[in-house]
């Protein structure tokens, strides 16, 4: 039989500020995060000592530093307490909450439109979306998931591919009525919209084709969600993904230049669902299996 392990003795206020001290870097940093008195954390680190016989800092100054095999202790201990959190965490957390965080773009023209057919089905499910463009720990953060633009390298998380990220360069045709694009070198007589978040990718497509945008003095860079509005309402040469330029260039209401270019079939970044293991809850496969279906048409 499996001896059972003695917690009772487990200073876990002074393991605590132990901990909060190396992670903040001082006393007093750590005395705010753990919302008590300097002289509270102090306290606890003496108390520490003690019962473990062991010195763990040394002065310098006016500073405490911590030893480094003492630094090594609280490595193992942070680790140990954030995992504690999580399973506490997810332990009181609402089954039926889903915090997801997700591209602008793709919230916009993507999401929103097919979102009220998820509702309508899942009304048990407490949908908490986030927009921008972070990257967030997905681990140990509030976000259950995340659809994110890139190569579907994000270390520590499981990545599903959504949509390809293939692009391409639209217009309203009011912006070509006064000049004839057959090269890319045209596009210099044109203003051009640019989303403020993509401005190496669209940078490499200038270079590629051989035009130097740098020269180029109508450029106006915008948020992810406002650039294909500003290219629908003719402000301007857009660079946008397919997925969402799709619907327009159908209507006539965007026109794509360059259809034959194959520069946006090699591209790398697409659309993928993320999520972490931990995460991988009910609520959240109700709705990666919902995203399958759309997808799947």
């Amino acid at each position: 039989m499996k001896k059972p392990v003695d917690i009772a003795w487990l200073p876990l206020n002074s393991l605590r500020a132990f901990v909060a001290v190396h992670e903040t870097g001082s006393v007093g940093a750590a005395a705010v995060a753990l919302n008590v008195t300097h002289g509270a954390v102090s306290q606890h680190l003496r108390g520490l000592e003690e019962r473990l016989q062991r010195k763990l800092f040394t002065r310098s100054g006016n500073r405490l530093v911590m030893l480094p095999e003492a630094a090594d202790l609280a490595d193992s201990l942070l680790g140990n307490f954030r995992a504690i959190a999580s399973d506490i965490d997810r332990f009181r957390r609402d089954d039926n909450i889903l915090n997801i965080t997700v591209t602008p773009h793709f919230a916009q023209h993507w999401l929103m439109p097919r979102l009220g057919g998820f509702l309508q089905r899942h009304p048990e499910i407490d949908l908490r979306i986030n927009t921008d463009a972070t990257v967030h720990d997905l681990e140990q953060g509030d976000f259950d998931a995340a659809v994110r633009h890139g190569d579907g390298n994000w270390p520590g998380v499981n990545c599903e591919r959504l949509l390809e990220g293939r692009d391409v360069v639209v217009a309203a045709p009011s912006v070509l009525e006064s000049v004839s694009v057959q090269a890319p070198q045209d596009l210099t007589k044109l203003p051009w919209i640019l989303d403020e978040d993509r401005d190496t990718e669209m940078s490499n497509w200038f270079a590629d084709h051989g035009v130097a945008h740098q020269g180029h003095t109508r450029i106006t860079r915008l948020p992810s969600a406002l650039t294909l509005v500003a290219a629908l309402d003719g402000h301007g040469v857009a660079w946008l993904p397919l997925v969402y330029a799709a619907p327009y260039l159908t209507n006539g209401r965007l026109v794509q230049l360059f259809g034959g270019d194959d520069w946006p079939a090699r591209s790398t970044r697409h659309y993928y669902l993320c999520w972490a293991d931990s995460k991988n809850r009910p609520a959240f496969r109700t709705f990666r299996q919902w995203i399958r279906r759309q997808l799947a048409g």
